[in-house]
């Protein structure tokens, strides 16, 4: 006498789950990097020259792009916007005229431990 209980459907449910579960991670990591990515556009809002010349300044054109997907890899950048990066490379390395005052640099030394320890927290709460 064989009574038993025939399921149908679970392989697509599990895979329904997975797709879930898959999207909530990587909403999760995209959140981490434009959070990481915010750290370092304030670090570099606050290390930037600002010059006496009244125009938009680099300080106030810093922005984190969204995420994008390059070789497979997530992807975000920070830095000065389309206005005014220009004139980054002037700042960052110097010229004949002028010596180098770091701010890309310097933003990201200062603060490269705290967004590796966000970005492990991140990972962290994403496997729970």
């Amino acid at each position: 006498m064989g009574s038993g209980v025939e399921l149908q459907g679970v392989d697509q449910m599990l895979a329904a789950i997975q797709r879930k579960l898959a999207s909530g991670v990587a909403r999760l990591e995209n959140q981490g990097l434009r959070e990481a990515g915010e750290i370092l556009a304030e670090a570099q809002r606050n290390h930037v020259p600002i010059s006496s010349i009244d125009h938009l300044h680099m300080r106030d054109d810093i922005r984190v792009s969204r995420v994008r997907r390059i070789d497979g890899l997530k992807v975000i950048t920070i830095g000065p916007g389309k206005k005014t990066a220009w004139r980054a490379h002037f700042s960052e390395f110097g010229t004949k005229h002028s010596p180098a005052q770091p701010f890309i640099y310097p933003a990201f030394h200062e603060n490269k431990e705290r967004i590796t320890r966000l970005l492990a927290s991140v990972q962290r709460e994403g496997m729970t």
